[in-house]
């Protein structure tokens, strides 16, 4: 009965609730400071000078930690690359003994949102 005089558009909102007690303080869940930082965009040419083996494992452990679809994601440049992302991802080439550069496409400044 109610389906008959029910909207049939599949609209969907989000609304932050301003009579939520954490609104508006550090503690609340939402909240995110307007900081600029830098962003890089894509690693296409990172595993250049990278011999295959190490390359191989490099890849197969980032994958593993952002997934396969943000990882190619990533690396075409089509998600950008946070500071926290940069690290895990320099880490895991320092972990395997990579010495070189790690060089990504390039950088945009972006907040952090």
């Amino acid at each position: 009965m109610v389906g008959r005089y029910a909207d049939t558009s599949r609209e969907t909102y989000l609304a932050v609730n301003p009579h939520n007690p954490l609104m508006g303080s550090d503690s609340c869940p939402l909240y995110r400071e307007d900081i600029r930082v830098i962003k890089k965009k894509g690693f296409t040419n990172m595993y250049y000078d990278m011999p295959w083996h190490l390359e191989f494992k490099i890849r197969r452990q980032l994958i593993a930690k952002f997934g396969r679809k943000q990882y190619f994601q990533m690396r075409k440049g089509e998600r950008l690359i946070t500071p926290d992302q940069q690290k895990v991802i320099e880490q895991v080439m320092r972990a395997n003994n990579w010495q070189g550069p790690i060089k990504f496409d390039g950088e945009v400044e972006d907040y952090l949102w």
